[in-house]
């Protein structure tokens, strides 16, 4: 599996965080994965399920958000925030068939002024594993 990975922060635009990954499984396999309870918890924590567009979702963890965008078999986006925090940031996973497998690219944007980059970074490179670890299950 590939792993590609870069931070983008500037100061003309909010930071963002950019993870991808290439996994052995055909995109069909990898959406039904990401949006059952089981994909959810493996990105969000436990608790988490992503119900339909406009949706609320909530983890164990403090993590909750909506639902924005949800076009099967190519892109979820919903926006996070954790407990106790005013402003949301804005998640989105895109998948893309290659070859045999399926590139998983995850995108944090609209991220508050001094965010742990380093650390969101490493957070998404953590769930993609977790998502590849649990259809490998």
């Amino acid at each position: 599996m590939s792993d590609q990975s870069e931070l983008i922060a500037d100061d003309s635009s909010p930071a963002a965080v950019v993870v991808s990954q290439v996994m052995a499984c055909p995109v069909k396999r990898v959406w039904q994965h990401l949006i059952s309870a089981t994909g959810a918890e493996a990105l969000l924590g436990p608790g988490a399920f992503f119900g339909a567009k406009g949706q609320t979702w909530s983890s164990a963890d403090g993590l909750s958000g909506v639902v924005r965008t949800l076009h099967p078999m190519e892109e979820l986006r919903f926006t996070i925030r954790r407990e106790g925090q005013t402003s949301h940031s804005m998640v989105q996973f895109d998948l893309a068939a290659e070859g045999d497998g399926t590139k998983v690219s995850v995108t944090h944007s609209n991220l508050e002024p001094g965010a742990d980059v380093d650390s969101l970074h490493g957070r998404w490179q953590d769930a993609l594993a977790r998502i590849e670890a649990s259809l490998a299950a």
